[in-house]
């Protein structure tokens, strides 16, 4: 489970959050919508503790909100952001290992996403800087899955993918969420590339709207 209570975020003196409460609840994909400027980004970065925000933050159950990033990973949070934010100079394979041998991952974690990622495997002696933006986007992925034991946020993780890529890609992530039962949470602007998440929250100038649910 990923749970804000009243997240708020300033920059710069300017409110970029107001009072965001959302509730990504485990074993379900969970949406949060808006246009770009809107505060998603934001929202994803304060829950995973790489900006100081106010409200608190709750992981499977367990306050986070003093936690900082690293403590929020080792509790088996995984974050693919926007910007990617791979290793240019490691290849794909030093990348995936990295958050493995930081956290004390099992190998079987680096075995299940090679099985829902099987694209990957011909990626792995590649350097990440030589790869596409869209292959790039499938790396920052399979990392965030690895680490997400309990919670994956997305990023516009469907940004700079095929047609083709973005339907497969949101296959894999409904396959991680019944096999593992993780929480995820994915953050996008075109609300057409998430119609597979059961709970949709919209947001709009830094102010989250009630939670739609999409599914019985």
């Amino acid at each position: 489970m990923i749970k804000t209570e009243r997240l708020s975020v300033s920059i710069g003196g300017s409110a970029i959050l107001r009072d965001v409460t959302i509730e990504a609840p485990p074993a379900a994909a969970t949406a949060l919508v808006g246009p770009n400027g809107a505060g998603k980004t934001t929202t994803l970065k304060a829950i995973m503790g790489l900006i100081r925000h106010g409200g608190r933050v709750y992981i499977a159950g367990q306050e986070a909100t003093h936690i900082p990033a690293h403590g929020r990973a080792a509790l088996g949070v995984g974050y693919s952001p926007e910007d990617r934010r791979l290793f240019p100079s490691l290849t794909v394979e030093e990348n995936l290992k990295v958050a493995v041998y930081a956290l004390g991952l099992p190998q079987d974690r680096l075995e299940l996403v090679y099985s829902l990622l099987p694209q990957i495997k011909p990626l792995l002696g590649r350097k990440a800087a030589a790869l596409s933006g869209g292959q790039q986007k499938l790396v920052a992925l399979a990392r965030a899955l690895l680490i997400g034991r309990r919670a994956v946020l997305l990023d516009e993780v469907f940004e700079g993918m095929s047609p083709k890529m973005r339907d497969d890609t949101a296959l894999v992530i409904r396959e991680y969420i019944n096999t593992t039962g993780a929480a995820v949470l994915v953050a996008e602007s075109n609300p057409e590339y998430v119609k597979f998440a059961t709970y949709v929250y919209r947001i709009h100038r830094g102010v989250a709207a009630p939670l739609e649910k999409t599914k019985a």
